[in-house]
């Protein structure tokens, strides 16, 4: 564990401001060298992830990836997909990357506000679907997701390349589930509209 958060802890009364601003400052790089890596690439049924826990899944050629992450009421997660397909303007298909929250979609139930900049225009739009919007084609991600039941969010920022007037291109996605009820109980499963290979961290923060 970082020697700086074991100090801390020590004297967690005395500390706790200091402990929360260390590790507001450490990068996901820097928790993966203190936080326990579990590999998921080959799961087959959903893995409590514990916060400070860092789920590690690498794929080949896939439309779909279950992340195989059971999910509780209050939690909060970053994620990074890592793609290794070639850069350049094709190849890619020029639709969206989901996550399917419960490994599912629910018709019509989320919606998005996303803002992008590609080789010809900025541009934006709000639509309605039926998953979180996460990417584009082919995407090297960030996003953060917020578990609530009563507030489902996932925020993306993203580069996105294969298709015609990117490589790079940027966009920045919120997309929220406008669902008050339904409980989000296992992450789900991320699905791209071309065969995508490359690898996903996950990591609970809270």
């Amino acid at each position: 564990m970082d020697a700086v958060i074991v100090g801390l802890l020590a004297n967690t009364d005395r500390n706790l401001d200091r402990l929360v601003n260390h590790l507001l400052s450490m990068s996901l790089l820097e928790f993966s060298q203190t936080s326990e890596i579990v590999n998921l690439s080959n799961a087959t049924e959903d893995y409590a992830l514990e916060v400070g826990e860092i789920a590690y899944i690498s794929f080949t050629d896939a439309t779909q990836v279950p992340l195989h992450i059971a999910t509780p009421n209050n939690s909060y997660y970053e994620l990074h997909v890592i793609p290794s397909n070639t850069g350049g303007t094709s190849g890619g298909t020029d639709n969206n990357v989901y996550l399917y929250p419960n490994n599912t979609t629910y018709s019509g139930a989320f919606y998005s506000a996303e803002f992008w900049r590609d080789t010809s225009a900025m541009s934006s739009s709000y639509p309605q679907n039926s998953a979180f919007v996460i990417g584009r084609a082919f995407s090297a991600i960030t996003a953060w997701i917020t578990n609530r039941t009563q507030y489902k969010n996932v925020r993306a920022l993203l580069d996105y390349y294969g298709i015609s007037n990117t490589w790079p291109a940027m966009r920045a996605i919120s997309s929220d589930w406008r669902d008050t009820t339904t409980e989000w109980t296992s992450l789900g499963t991320i699905v791209f509209p071309q065969s995508t290979s490359g690898e996903i961290l996950v990591f609970r923060a809270r």
